[in-house]
Order: structure tokens, then C-alpha cells, then sequence
């Protein structure tokens, strides 16, 4: 059966905030090394920034030299500044948890003013857990400079299904309908590309809510990425989690499933790798997937 929904219902806001400028994983304020897991040091690129050849789509393994690397433009609210491990402030904290994927954005100041985007997703570990990641057109990138401001429609807060014991995060109706969603005695139906067992799950257990940060699929020590079967992992794929909750936390919980989004690229931490954002979650298991290798951000929002 077709869904029904409550979008009739939500609030829709304006939310301020402004492009992150590019920055390092290590917390080091002297921009420090970040060590590997078998002792090596890396510079660990990737957080904030405008990507030019990095977009949503691609594989988000690969990549040198990077940590936790963001595709497309980074986001950040007014008052965070470019190392700021968090948002700190109520109204860069409600500009992340207020900002929900599919979203509409604008640069309203700079020379890429009246440039539009789509929020893809948010980050998950360090200072990455306080940006928002976008899409814009190629022609548009170059207009935008670092800190120029932009503005998001917010939609999706309180998005629930009627019929279905369950929650959605992190989702605006625009996200949601263009999943096709189908409800049976109860069950909510989503597209995955992969599923993904809870024993790969690394840091961002426990702690935030789903709003905010991410849980990591491990991909280190490298042969966990061919045994996890993840070697194709790409920005913007919709995964599911067995045996996970991201609820009020992120953890184990037997008969539970999470489908999330794959937002950051991969790290060679120990216990790190790729970030997934809550979309949906389940507590008795309520959600049954179909996988589709092409369930992607690229195919349901058409960011050609």
C-alpha cells in the first residue's frame, strides 16, 4: 500500500548558516598528523571545503591522504569557526538538527549568490560532526568562496508514517517519496545497495542522537574492507544495519534495523571508516529492505 504521511503538517523554516572552510582530522590546533592504525602518520584532508571533483556518487574509499573527507560543498552554521569540534551555540545546533537531506539551499551572499543545492547529508566524527554536506551543479562551484552565507529550507522534523512503529531522521517528505516506500501489515519497505552486519560497526557508539553525528563502518585493518564486502562503498548510499539502533544513541540491539546514509569518506584509524546518518530506524525490526546496487542519493534525487 502507499504510505501516508504527516507532511502536511510540518513546520518549514529558514535556517542561516555558511560555506566551512577546508580543515584537518587531528585535533592537534598546530594541524598535527592523525596516526593509522599501524603507526603511520597522514595529514588526513578532507573535512569542510568546496569540492570540485568529489561529488556525491563517488566511491568514498580511495582517496590520499584523506580522513573523513566530505563530498560537494560543506556546510556550517554562523557561529562555528573552521576547527570547532561541535556546534556549540543553539542556533548552529539548530542548524544542523533542523537541516534534513533533500533540502533546499541558496548561497545568498558572494559571487555564487542565487546558486541552489540540495543537502545531501551530515558528518559524523570530529570536526566533521558539525557540517552539513551539499550538492550544487558544476557551473556553480566556482562562483563560492569559503564562508560565503547560504540558506536552507528546513522540512522533515517529525516526519512519521502512519501505520509504521517506527522513526525517520534526518529525512525530508521529498527524500521519502522519491525512496517509494511500500507499507504491509505494518512493515515500512526501503532500497539498499548493501546490508551490513552490526559487528562492522566501529566509533559513534552510544552518545549523540541520530540528528547529529554518525556511526562508522570500520575499514581497517584493509582486508575488513573485502570482507565486509564495502570496496565500492560510494557517498550517498543508502545501507542498512542489522542488529542496530540509532534511536536516542547508537548501538547494538538484537532484531533492530538502521537504514542510514553513507556521508563521509573512509579512515584509516583504528576502529574508523565511512559515516552513516540515520534515515530510518526500527526497534522490533519493522523494516524490510530490497537491495538495489543503484540505491543512491544520485538516483532518487537526480543530481546528474
Amino acid at each position: 500500500m502507499d504510505i501516508k504521511t504527516n507532511k502536511d503538517t510540518l513546520m518549514k523554516q529558514v535556517l542561516i548558516g555558511k560555506i566551512a572552510p577546508p580543515s584537518l582530522s587531528s585535533s592537534d590546533p598546530r594541524g598535527g598528523y592523525v596516526t593509522t592504525w599501524d603507526g603511520r602518520a597522514k595529514l588526513g584532508l578532507g573535512p569542510g571545503g568546496i569540492k570540485y571533483n568529489i561529488k556525491i556518487g563517488d566511491p568514498c574509499l580511495g582517496w590520499p591522504e584523506s580522513e573523513y573527507l566530505e563530498p560537494g560543498v560543506s556546510l556550517m552554521g554562523l557561529d562555528d569557526g573552521p576547527s570547532t569540534p561541535r556546534s556549540t551555540s543553539g542556533t548552529s545546533i539548530a542548524f544542523l538538527k533542523l537541516s534534513n537531506v533533500a533540502n533546499k539551499v541558496t548561497i545568498i551572499s558572494g559571487d555564487g549568490k542565487g546558486s541552489i543545492g540540495i543537502i545531501t547529508g551530515k558528518g559524523g566524527i570530529g570536526v566533521t560532526s558539525s557540517h552539513l554536506q551539499s550538492w550544487f551543479p558544476t557551473e556553480s562551484l566556482e562562483k563560492m568562496c569559503t564562508g560565503d552565507r547560504v540558506k536552507v529550507v528546513s522540512e522533515g522534523v517529525g516526519l512519521a508514517i502512519e501505520g509504521w512503529e517506527g522513526r525517520l531522521f534526518n529525512t525530508s517528505p521529498k527524500l521519502l517519496e522519491s525512496l517509494n516506500p511500500k507499507l504491509s501489515d505494518g512493515i515500512l519497505e526501503l532500497p539498499v545497495s548493501k546490508i551490513i552486519p552490526i559487528h562492522a560497526m566501529g566509533i559513534g557508539v552510544g552518545g549523540s542522537s541520530p540528528e547529529t553525528g554518525g556511526w562508522c563502518i570500520q575499514s581497517n585493518p584493509p582486508h575488513l574492507v573485502e570482507d565486509l564486502g564495502i570496496k565500492n562503498l560510494r557517498f550517498g548510499d543508502l545501507i542498512a544495519i542489522k542488529d542496530a539502533l540509532m534511536h536516542y544513541g547508537k548501538g547494538y540491539y538484537r532484531g533492530a534495523i538502521t537504514i542510514g546514509i553513507i556521508t563521509t569518506g573512509g579512515s584509516e584509524v583504528a576502529g574508523q571508516g565511512p559515516s552513516v546518518m540515520a534515515i530510518a530506524a526500527s526497534k522490533k525490526g519493522f523494516i524490510k529492505t530490497r537491495v538495489e546496487p543503484d540505491a543512491n542519493l544520485v538516483k532518487f534525487l537526480e543530481l546528474r
